[in-house]
């Protein structure tokens, strides 16, 4: 595209950090015509151009000029191309003189030579593809401004007094009690102070369907309370925020250099100092300026300078939309290199929190399952164990009503007893139970053997002296990992789980993702998982290692990309991930490889789409075949179509989820 400021980086950081101070817009409007500072771009090109076309029309329906051609055309030509001429100004000051230099050289070499109506069609198709690019540039912008333009401007505090007052969200303190009615916005990162809470975290997470949160649990700021009204203390506020955390990386990454957009720099450096050389050696060949000049038009590889930081940055911001923070631009390319995949078993393939995974009767016992589970729901309701609550959410989600106890005690040896009309109830490990004088069948003993080999943690059942049964608990897959894993194996990826859990827990997980028993590696400590990642570094294999996030940060450092599993309760600026999956969805894992490939896809089809049609023209020009505003018309339409192949990035896939 023909003019000088789309080649400076300068420019297009300026472009990206002004959505700071742009307007609100909240809605979406195609191009987003309808919104003020899109009028603004749009009337200031609508002016830009009155100036060329009414040059054009003085040359060609005015046959006495009053005001001679040359000065008419240098005049209204300079004021359509004004920032161009106060920017390339500006670099010959600094001695600095790039495309935009020669562009303008070229247009007032063609109103010297008294091709005024060239010179007018010319500029005005510069400034209509200029319109185009400032179109991506907002939508990248407006992109960028999503992730935290729902973030509330004020918000209700609890005061000394228990009145609610609204303050500014600025005003929110660490620790203040804040309040959010049915259908506000959350205005800071926070811990439940209700018993339960329905958040849509959409804006966030990119999850489309409501959340359930249970008291204790971590209110993001951004979401919308989707339930009831509730209460929740502050922990995070202002720049610190989840959500403001996640626009402040997803800026900075889009500002980032790939290798592959550094490539682009030193292609287009190259090309421009060749097509030179061609230029002078065509006029001086065949002593015609206009093939010349139309060589030069043809091959300047303006267009280029865009490719790969606007492609990165709609990338980063599309992923951060999907719940995908990707810190660091060099990542999407990195990902599009992988080919092996390493994941921690315990909070990244399972869900990190026990439920219960089966539940065995005793051949003798008079219990139903859902007998014997509202009966240690009774007895484990008011205990705030990780297993004890397994077992509640359990009796919960089969809707069993609990069995009531008024007086349980906590038995010394890992165990509960109560007493109810006359009898006794025990329920602990199998060393408590038998110190009970509870005995425990062969036959029972062997399946419940075959259940601990898989990791699963028993809980025995007893009634005075006989063995009622036992409720086995164990972390769980998470529900999309089976799918995911699924998708990556069918995708050619070399696959393994790195665990310092037991060889047994950690085969039986293998065998339901359907892994092979050697890409497992079982009972490691953190310096053997960083060990085994390095040895498959020094093979120049790139990894990807999946964690947790806070136990895994080693491992997330030394794999080529590290990704980790959420984000609450961390402090995303220095996590050791590369990239950090907002709402934990597995699934997301294969759909940021697919989304980088596109990226990256998209970025070598429009290198090759635009060397291809410049060389065509340049080559058409050079011998005469095509004008120079021919010329000029096939080096825009490369532009426009390059930008219209990078905004195909602006539409969201979501094939995995």
């Amino acid at each position: 595209m023909l003019v000088p400021e789309f080649i400076s980086k300068r420019h297009l950081h300026s472009y990206l950090n002004s959505f700071e101070s742009q307007s609100k817009c909240g809605h979406v409007c195609g191009i987003d015509v309808l919104c003020k500072n899109m009028r603004k771009i749009i009337f200031d090109f609508i002016a830009r151009m009155f100036f060329p076309v009414v040059l054009f029309l003085y040359a060609n329906l005015v046959k006495q000029h009053p005001i001679p051609l040359q000065w008419t055309g240098f005049l209204f030509l300079t004021i359509a191309l004004w920032p161009i001429v106060v920017d390339v100004m500006k670099n010959v000051v600094l001695r600095k003189f790039d495309v935009g230099f020669s562009m303008l050289l070229t247009i007032y070499l063609l109103v010297y030579l008294n091709s005024i109506s060239i010179a007018a069609i010319f500029v005005l198709i510069i400034i209509i593809g200029n319109l185009f690019k400032e179109i991506i540039l907002y939508k990248v912008r407006d992109s960028l401004k999503k992730i935290t333009v729902y973030l509330p401007h004020t918000g209700f505090i609890k005061t000394l007094s228990g009145d609610l007052e609204e303050v500014e969200i600025s005003l929110i303190k660490i620790g203040n009690v804040v309040a959010v009615h049915p259908g506000e916005r959350v205005p800071a990162d926070g811990i439940l102070l209700a018993q339960e809470a329905l958040l849509d975290e959409s804006v966030i997470s990119g999850e489309s369907r409501p959340i359930q949160v249970e008291g204790g649990g971590e209110v993001p700021a951004g979401a919308i309370n989707a339930g009831d009204y509730f209460e929740m203390r502050a922990t995070r506020v202002g720049e610190n925020s989840t959500v403001a955390q996640i626009r402040k990386i997803a800026e900075e990454a889009g500002r980032e250099k790939t290798p592959i957009a550094r490539f682009i720099d030193q292609y287009a450096k190259y090309t421009s100092l060749i097509t030179a050389i061609l230029v002078v050696v065509v006029y001086i060949t065949t002593g015609n300026l206009f093939r010349a000049l139309g060589l030069w038009i043809a091959m300047v590889p303006i267009v280029f300078a865009i490719i790969g930081p606007i492609s990165i940055s709609i990338g980063i911001s599309t992923a951060a939309r999907l719940g995908i923070l990707v810190k660091h631009a060099e990542t999407i390319e990195d990902l599009t290199k992988v080919k092996h995949i390493i994941f921690d078993k315990t909070g990244t393939l399972t869900v990190g929190s026990p439920a219960v995974r089966g539940v065995i009767i005793a051949t003798n016992a008079s219990y139903t399952e859902n007998g014997m589970l509202a009966l240690v729901g009774g007895l484990e309701k008011k205990s705030e164990h990780e297993i004890a609550r397994a077992i509640i959410r359990e009796v919960t989600r089969r809707n069993i009503t609990f069995e009531e106890f008024s007086d349980v005690h906590v038995m010394q040896g890992g165990g509960l007893a109560a007493e109810r009309e006359g009898k006794h109830f025990f329920v602990g490990n199998k060393k408590f139970l038998e110190n009970q004088g509870v005995a425990f069948p062969l036959t029972f003993m062997k399946a419940a053997a075959e259940k601990e080999d898989r990791g699963e943690t028993p809980i025995f059942v007893a009634l005075d002296n006989t063995l009622i049964g036992g409720i086995f608990v164990a972390d769980t897959l998470r529900p999309e990992t089976p799918k995911a894993v699924q998708i990556l194996h069918r995708e050619g990826y070399n696959l393994h789980i790195l665990t310092g859990d037991d060889r047994a827990v950690a085969s039986y997980v293998a065998g339901l993702l359907n892994l092979e028993e050697s890409s497992v590696s079982a009972n490691l400590s953190p310096q053997d998982k960083i060990t085994y990642i390095h040895a498959l570094e020094k093979k120049r294999v790139r990894t990807i290692m999946v964690g947790d996030g806070i136990n895994d940060a080693p491992a997330l450092s030394a794999a080529t990309v590290g990704i980790a599993m959420g984000v609450r309760g961390t402090d995303l600026a220095t996590n050791a991930a590369d990239i950090v999956l907002v709402n934990e969805n597995f699934l997301k894992i294969p759909e940021i490889i697919a989304h980088s490939k596109r990226v990256i896809s998209v970025i070598k089809q429009d290198l090759i789409a635009a060397t291809v049609i410049h060389i065509g023209a340049g080559v058409l020009s050079m011998l005469g075949i095509i004008t120079l505003l021919q010329t000029a018309v096939f080096h825009e339409a490369s532009s426009v179509l390059v930008l219209a192949n990078t905004a195909r990035l602006f539409i969201v896939r979501n094939e995995h989820v």
